[in-house]
């Protein structure tokens, strides 16, 4: 589950369910395959992200090439959406990348297909573990079989504008009840003339929805790949998202239907309202788009101590099982996991190093953003939750369907009622 996908908008929830298995289906053997046995070789490398991202992330590449010559990597990146969809053309075509960026939505997707190599086997043995969190790095594993580990750490936090908080009598850091943040976030909104709103509409996102079943003792997807939740849990959530709506606590339709994951074109980052639920290394992109010293706190709660908040990989790395050069894939793997140089170099951007030694050793000398962010998880570590299981094939379609269903629920074209049935329905269909 994720809040760094972008919006696919007019599309079914069946063509969005089809899409990849589709391409997926009778994917040729191939991959890099330049250089021969014991001399020089090329790999491909792809991830998703910004400009920012991508020239920190080839700081770190150029840094394994010059520790390891003999292996030339080719990069590339896109943003989130069109990563997927390049992705899942390459991959039709018999020519996926050797190492790819892989999000939770997708690992059952990919490495249910066997597009992915079991990192438990072969070439992937020599990626080291031994000093990622246990309960971190289950969370690459699918059906027994470890198709991906994880890069980084993050967390779902809040992130606001401790001022317009403040000034409403409210500090989340503190930690809120949902009714003591729908209070804020009404102030905040009159305080501004409702112009800019204390909160983004997060009926919409799928993260949210999550968080606050986890309070409630339960979950998104069950073990065996079905919806953890019933209708009426829906029309709880979808009723409490609607309260912040209705008292202009939070984004009007038209916002919330503009909205766009990126921090930069994301309500928050558009200065159109004073907090919103995302990942907590956002917190950089946020800050800059605002331009207003922003922070993080912890998910409200009416759970006495449980925000449903866990230790989630930010993304994974995979391997091709497609690859030729599956050795040196795995290098580059195990390289950008475990070397403190490339902590160093990519800082908190994708969240905390995965190494809890790298950790450490950057945690301490952390300042700005980086020790908030440091400071943050630090403070919650005690209280984060075991990670849910890998979310089944077709999770990024549910994802999208819940947007686009809650969409009509805001904009009053449908009944909550119908919305939720609609949802339930449409989504168990796509998982059954």
């Amino acid at each position: 589950m994720g809040r760094t996908t972008g919006r696919t908008k007019g599309r079914g929830f069946a063509a969005l369910a089809v899409v990849v298995p589709v391409l997926l289906t009778g994917v040729a053997a191939c991959g890099s395959d330049s250089g021969g046995s014991g001399g020089d070789v090329t790999i491909t490398f792809v991830w998703w992200g910004s400009d920012g991202r991508a020239n920190l992330t080839k700081k770190a590449v150029e840094l394994f090439q010059q520790k390891n010559p003999k292996i030339k990597v080719q990069t590339s990146f896109s943003a989130y959406q069109a990563y997927w969809e390049k992705l899942a053309t390459q991959t039709a075509g018999g020519n996926p990348p050797d190492v790819l960026n892989v999000d939770s939505r997708y690992l059952a997707e990919y490495g249910g297909r066997n597009v992915l190599a079991d990192l438990n086997q072969g070439a992937g043995k020599q990626i080291s573990l031994a000093d990622v969190n246990p309960e971190l790095a289950a969370t690459g594993v699918y059906q027994g079989k470890r198709y991906a580990v994880p890069w980084a750490q993050n967390t779902p936090a809040m992130i606001y504008d401790p001022a317009a908080f403040t000034a409403a009598g409210a500090d989340p850091a503190k930690g809120l009840t949902w009714d003591q943040f729908a209070d804020a976030t009404q102030k905040v909104s009159a305080a501004g003339g409702f112009a800019t709103r204390g909160a983004t509409d997060f009926g919409i996102l799928d993260t949210t929805l999550e968080i606050w079943l986890r309070q409630q003792g339960k979950q998104f997807y069950t073990p065996e790949g079905k919806l953890g939740f019933t209708a009426d849990d829906l029309r709880r959530y979808w009723q409490l998202a609607g309260k912040f709506r209705d008292t202009k606590g939070a984004s009007p339709a038209d916002v919330t239907a503009s909205y766009n994951t990126s921090p930069e074109q994301s309500p928050l980052g558009k200065k159109l309202t004073s907090s919103e639920f995302a990942y907590d290394n956002l917190l950089p992109a946020y800050k800059k788009a605002n331009g207003k010293n922003l922070s993080v706190a912890p998910y409200p709660t009416d759970a006495a101590g449980n925000t449903g908040q866990y230790r989630r990989p930010a993304m994974f790395l995979s391997v091709s099982s497609r690859s030729r050069q599956q050795e040196a894939a795995a290098k580059l793997v195990d390289f950008l996991i475990n070397d403190p140089e490339v902590g160093k170099i990519v800082g908190t951007d994708r969240g905390l190093a995965p190494n809890l030694k790298v950790r450490a050793q950057l945690a301490a000398t952390a300042t700005g953003n980086d020790k908030t962010l440091y400071d943050y998880e630090a403070a919650l570590e005690p209280k984060l939750g075991a990670a849910p299981p890998v979310p089944p094939k077709g999770a990024g379609a549910i994802q999208k369907l819940l947007q686009r269903t809650y969409e009509e629920v805001a904009f009053g074209r449908m009944s909550l009622d119908d919305a939720v049935n609609r949802f339930m329905s449409e989504a168990q269909k796509g998982l059954s």
